[in-house]
């Protein structure tokens, strides 16, 4: 699925300001509003502080807002009503649930307000009934990054070994993306033995371990589609005295989750760039708003981080994080 949303939208790399064809307006004079998943998170602070470094380089104003859970999309939802009541420009939206959102993107639409979309993929059959169908997007390939970690997995492991995956918000792309990448990456060498929604946060992580591994005594790997996740899991493994029989591989590399790799807790993280995202997601609606030519789709890349080049994604991520 993600392949054939993101070759549609590479088709359109650089749009010719059609979808948004407004007024030129001076820099000082633009106003965006950013509504993120949660501000709870490191990765998604990262990516909102990103956001407001271009915004400050620009000259432009930004408000940035979130609820405070990943899930919470009543709340992202209040948040975009309120932005479009203000008269914003444009929107950046990192989006908790694309259901629900239809509405809002309707009306965005019809004040002539851009949207842009950040790090997880707004639904296209969402975005099309609201009459938004090409809303640009800046983000990781999960499947891509999730695959690099089931490779990983594959060299590491042998044959059969039995895994368990926990898995984001249900009905997620980038939930999706992550699990199915990371099976296809990992391939003969895991027996998926169990998979659990934690909805991207730790406390959910602890305990969908908890019951996975009294369920499944010879565990060898659990996949966390997050680190949020994973450290909750960790935090299970411990308390069980399995650290030494269960290994760990998470995704998104914030900074507890490098300190993590290094020290053997995790066996590895995927990095994503979500301070890129931010700063791209700024760049680009500003030149939408102002009439210039934009990037429709960036994908801002992954790493697999271990503990041979764990220091220099801290030493990256440290120019980002508060």
């Amino acid at each position: 699925m993600f392949k054939r949303v993101i070759a549609l939208l590479t088709l359109a790399l650089f749009a010719s300001s059609a979808l948004y064809a407004g007024q030129v307006k001076n820099y000082a004079d633009i106003n965006i509003g950013f509504a993120g998943m949660t501000l709870n998170n490191e990765y998604h602070i990262t990516l909102a502080n990103g956001a407001k470094a271009k915004a400050k380089e620009l000259g432009v104003g930004i408000d940035v807002q979130a609820g405070d859970q990943h899930a919470s999309a009543a709340a992202q939802l209040v948040i975009i009503e309120n932005f479009l009541s203000n008269q914003v420009d444009g929107l950046i939206i990192v989006p908790s649930a694309s259901e629900g959102l239809e509405t809002a993107l309707a009306k965005a639409k019809e004040q002539g307000v851009v949207v842009i979309n950040a790090d997880t993929l707004i639904n296209r059959e969402v975005a099309a009934r609201a009459g938004l169908p090409n809303i640009p997007f800046y983000g990781t390939n999960n499947f891509e990054g999730a695959k690099l970690a089931g490779q990983y997995v594959r060299e590491k492991f042998p044959k059969g070994s039995q895994t368990a995956i926990l898995t984001g918000i249900e009905g997620h792309q980038n939930a999706a993306d992550r699990r199915n990448g990371f099976i296809e990456g990992a391939g003969d060498a895991i027996q998926v033995v169990a998979e659990q929604t934690a909805n991207w946060e730790v406390d959910q992580g602890y305990t969908a371990a908890q019951n996975i591994i009294s369920a499944h005594p010879d565990l060898k790997l659990i996949f966390a589609s997050n680190d949020n996740m994973g450290i909750g899991a960790l935090r299970a493994v411990e308390e069980a005295g399995l650290k030494d029989k269960i290994a760990i591989v998470g995704f998104d590399a914030v900074s507890e989750a490098l300190e993590l790799v290094a020290n053997g807790d995790f066996l590895a993280t995927v990095a994503q760039y979500p301070s890129k995202m931010g700063e791209l997601a700024v760049e680009n609606i500003v030149k939408a708003i102002r009439g210039e030519p934009y990037a429709d789709y960036i994908d801002t890349g992954v790493k697999v981080i271990l503990k041979a080049n764990v220091d220099e994604h801290k030493a990256y991520l440290a120019k980002y994080v508060d």
